[in-house]
């Protein structure tokens, strides 16, 4: 062997890639009862990427390396593969069930490929699919180069800590945030299938807000202190709706907030500002309430005696199996849509599960097709959320609008999540957002 060529492959970075690549060639040459499985933790929001679970899906399935001779791989962009022996796919798949629970409230567990494949997980039986496989390996290798290459040319990003903290929080308070907040019609159906908003929620694009506020700060990697912001944020966006100066106000105010920030002053200006003019929903998290039920609760029934409404938010097929929604007697009950609902056995399930709620109190969210609204109604669900929606509210604005000539559907669509910023001033009739036209003739 060259000498310059040993070398040169001495000062070559090891990586989990690497690692994975050289397994796969060992594996190629007896391959008979070997499976493997992918799961894709890459595609999860940032937000649910954080370390602490993904650490706790990697022991998940330490057990299974143990009893079916297995090697398991966190590859540097936090994806999981496993490769083992003579496994049964129930013990795999029931560990993957797990993982789903795990990060319930991440679309990517109930996410579809286009050709309907699942986008969480991927089995391979090395048999059979061992070429698909090892070119999967070789790509990985790839991509980890050229990752490791840019990571070297970058501006370097801090995790959030103590210190940065503070720069971030200053930050927050020299910097008109209206431009990073949106908003989502929640639209109401009625019996003669017309369909009205209910109210419009407000929140905050992390996305936005990180290239605005902390370009150099990951400011998801530490959950607590991300709390902390988030507490601090609940209190900017609050004034932000107060100043904000709408054409036509909206008919309720829909806020994702933290119970401390129920208790603020910054709070009750807020509801004072709205009283008699528009109603007051605040959205609560299931991990933030599971954090401090008691306070929930409390804070529940604070809102209640001021005429307020809550929403327990962020409810998929998986969590409804673990939990009792009803418990919690919230005024809305706010479930994600997936398409593995159109099955029979899980739309039963969810029957089931959503009956003692009150379908009159449900809001079907994130849907994304006339399907999911289709099927919400043919199950008595009412009130519902996504991007479908919005799109429907552009072109029957679109329609109505004298200036839209000079818009698409997609900048309209767009136009109308904006508060304030470049969206809402390059639209030609401010009056024509605010307005959010009722919906008619929608089919089952």
């Amino acid at each position: 062997m060259n000498a310059g060529a040993f070398g040169g492959r001495q000062q070559e970075v090891v990586t989990p890639e690497s690692l994975l690549y050289d397994a796969a060639e060992r594996v190629g040459r007896i391959r008979e009862g070997r499976v493997a499985l992918h799961l894709h933790l890459s595609r999860l929001l940032p937000a649910n990427r954080e370390e602490g679970r993904i650490r706790i899906a990697f022991r998940m399935f330490e057990s299974m390396v143990d009893a079916y001779r297995g090697q398991m791989f966190l590859m540097t962009n936090s994806d999981i593969i496993l490769i083992c022996k003579d496994a049964r796919f129930s013990d795999l798949d029931a560990i993957v069930y797990k993982l789903r629970a795990l990060f319930s409230t991440d679309p990517l567990t109930y996410a579809e490929s286009p050709e309907g494949g699942d986008r969480f997980v991927s089995y391979y039986d090395l048999e059979a699919d061992y070429d698909s496989f090892f070119s999967l390996c070789g790509q990985m290798v790839i991509d980890a180069k050229k990752s490791v290459a840019d990571q070297r040319t970058a501006p370097q990003v801090q995790p959030l800590n103590a210190k940065n903290l503070t720069r971030v929080l200053e930050r927050i308070g020299a910097t008109d945030i209206a431009g990073v907040v949106r908003r989502q019609a929640c639209i109401r159906i009625n019996e003669n299938m017309h369909a009205e908003v209910a109210f419009q929620e407000f929140f905050m694009s992390i996305m936005d807000l990180q290239k605005a506020l902390a370009p150099d700060v990951n400011i998801l990697a530490n959950r607590w202190l991300f709390q902390h912001l988030s507490q601090v944020l609940d209190l900017r966006v609050l004034s932000v709706l107060q100043d904000v100066g709408f054409r036509k106000m909206p008919t309720a105010f829909s806020v994702n907030l933290n119970m401390a920030t129920v208790q603020t002053p910054v709070f009750q200006q807020f509801e004072a500002s709205v009283r008699g003019r528009a109603g007051v929903v605040v959205e609560f998290q299931l991990l933030d309430i599971f954090n401090d039920l008691d306070g929930f609760f409390r804070t529940r029934d604070y809102l209640r005696s001021r005429g307020h409404r809550s929403v327990l938010d962020g409810m998929t097929p998986v969590t409804l199996q673990f939990m009792d929604a009803e418990l919690y007697d919230t005024d809305y009950v706010k479930v994600a849509w997936s398409n593995d609902m159109l099955d029979d056995i899980k739309t039963a399930e969810l029957l089931a599960a959503l009956g003692p709620v009150g379908f009159d109190r449900v809001i079907l969210s994130r849907c994304d097709s006339e399907t999911s609204v289709s099927w919400g109604l043919a199950q008595g669900i009412r009130m519902f959320q996504g991007r479908f929606l919005d799109s429907m509210i552009a072109a029957v604005t679109m329609a109505q609008c004298e200036k839209s000539s000079a818009c698409t559907l997609n900048q309209c669509t767009q136009r109308h999540g904006a508060i304030n910023g470049r969206p809402r001033a390059e639209c030609g009739d401010n009056d024509m957002l605010d307005l959010f036209p009722v919906l008619k003739a929608m089919r089952t």
